[in-house]
């Protein structure tokens, strides 16, 4: 039997201890992007504060090597993990499989009775699947939802074509995610002789098409994303976005902007500024650093670009993970070559964080997709540094314009050139920068405001 509570009141919720069940795409140690480490905190501040946490997490090391369904249940810092992995090919069709897995909801299901949770706190169902949603409304479990990027809307999960242009959601209904992340489907769909009659019968159907191998099925899988998501995200009790743009651009695709609250991320920095100041040599040239995956869409080619037009006394040094994007990363790196000022290293781990944010005066962040709010800005700033920043989804709203940092347009270049040029130039602009950056909200008060949010969930 789910438990119930006696009253609405937040506060009242909050003082009790809450079992919780945290639900992510991927967890440390193997995974620790942004999102992963972020549940790893906010789960071990809820247990700090006497909640009974544990973590459902998928393993998304797909290859079929030690058979078609794995689990593991280990403990990471703490923190109770039910680890599941399954191969591709486990279903007849993979497309549906990256958000609508009946299996694992059924896994799912049995992990929450066994649980027994007060609230189920989602970051990232890629993979695992938005069935998972309707089996907490089937037991009536209080269900927040984070939401860390665009993954409800596109299945790219960047919101941004192959082309490198923005995209503002699912065109046409989903018809335009065919041509973008499954061209070939869409070349296949485009000279069938029954291209009309598979539309035709995929409106009819009104989303309830089976999955399968056949071109109907395929097809049908990725036109009703858009619906299937939009539906099952509206069951949430309360939806949280961290910034103001990531809600705008939810609402301006059919989600209620009464359900969609805006909380800003908050950070465990600790001792971090006061780290960075010891570590710090007293001189060295003005350093430029770039921190994340060697991906396209995280722009660190532009950076290599802007220091070939650079003078003066200063260099620049990349940190990030070469494995996912090996061929962009092996030309970055070799197109950083030329240059002796500028350094392309490996990925830190979270202890060499400090020392790393020492090495450098100036984060440079060259997105050119509608980044969110990088924890690496958050943990930058609180480190004092200023940030360059593309202006750019969500980061426009941690980088004040010539206030603490500059922002530049997505893709140019040149016009980094220039902004990093000036800071060359004047040192007293950068001293004013440094001197004007305020640390960011806390991860003490990010966890109060998601207590506070179970308790009104609960409540309504």
């Amino acid at each position: 039997m789910t438990r119930r509570f006696d009253d609405g009141r937040s506060s009242e919720y909050r003082r009790r201890g809450l079992r919780i069940t945290l639900v992510v795409h991927q967890f440390p140690p193997n995974y620790f992007t942004g999102t992963e480490q972020y549940v790893l905190a906010v789960g071990r501040e809820l247990q700090r504060r006497g909640h009974d946490v544990d973590v459902f997490a998928l393993d998304p090391a797909f290859g079929e090597a030690t058979g078609p369904w794995r689990e593991s249940r280990e403990v990471v810092d703490g923190l109770p993990v039910r680890r599941i992995n399954f191969w591709m090919n486990l279903g007849r069709d993979w497309l549906r499989m990256e958000y609508r897995h009946p299996w694992m909801a059924e896994v799912f299901a049995a992990h929450l009775r066994e649980r027994d949770p007060d609230v189920v706190h989602t970051f990232h169902l890629r993979h695992l699947g938005a069935d998972l949603i309707d089996r907490c409304v089937e037991q009536h479990r209080t269900l927040v939802v984070s939401l860390m990027d665009f993954w409800f809307l596109c299945p790219r999960v960047i919101l941004i074509r192959p082309d490198g242009s923005a995209c503002d959601g699912p065109p046409d209904g989903g018809r335009g995610c065919l041509a973008c992340h499954a061209p070939e489907l869409a070349r296949q769909l485009d000279e069938s002789p029954v291209r009309d009659e598979i539309l035709t019968l995929h409106t009819a159907s009104r989303g309830e098409s089976r999955p399968g191998w056949d071109l109907r099925s395929r097809v049908a899988s990725l036109l009703e994303r858009p619906d299937y998501l939009r539906t099952r995200l509206a069951k949430a009790d309360a939806v949280i976005a961290p910034t103001r743009f990531l809600q705008s651009v939810f609402v301006a695709n059919g989600a209620d902007a009464a359900r969609i609250r805006h909380l800003s991320y908050g950070v465990d920095t600790g001792s971090l500024a006061a780290e960075v100041r010891a570590l710090r040599p007293a001189a060295r040239p003005l350093t430029f650093g770039f921190f994340g995956t060697y991906s396209p869409h995280k722009g660190p080619h532009l950076l290599v670009e802007a220091m070939r037009a650079i003078t003066g006394d200063c260099r620049a040094v990349l940190r990030g993970r070469a494995s996912d994007f090996p061929d962009y990363s092996a030309r970055l790196t070799q197109s950083a070559g030329g240059d002796p000022r500028v350094r392309v290293g490996e990925p830190f781990t979270r202890a060499q964080l400090a020392a790393a944010l020492a090495e450098i005066d100036v984060l440079v962040v060259p997105s050119t997709w509608h980044e969110n709010a990088p924890f690496v800005v958050l943990e930058a700033r609180a480190a004092g540094l200023p940030v360059v920043a593309s202006r750019f989804g969500g980061l426009a709203e941690v980088v004040e314009h010539e206030v603490d940092g500059e922002l530049f347009a997505p893709g140019d270049a040149d016009e980094l050139a220039r902004r990093l040029q000036r800071l060359v130039d004047e040192p007293a602009r950068l001293a004013r920068y440094r001197d004007a950056v305020r640390p960011p909200k806390t991860l003490t008060a990010a966890v109060d405001e998601f207590e506070a949010v179970y308790g009104e969930a609960a409540a309504r």
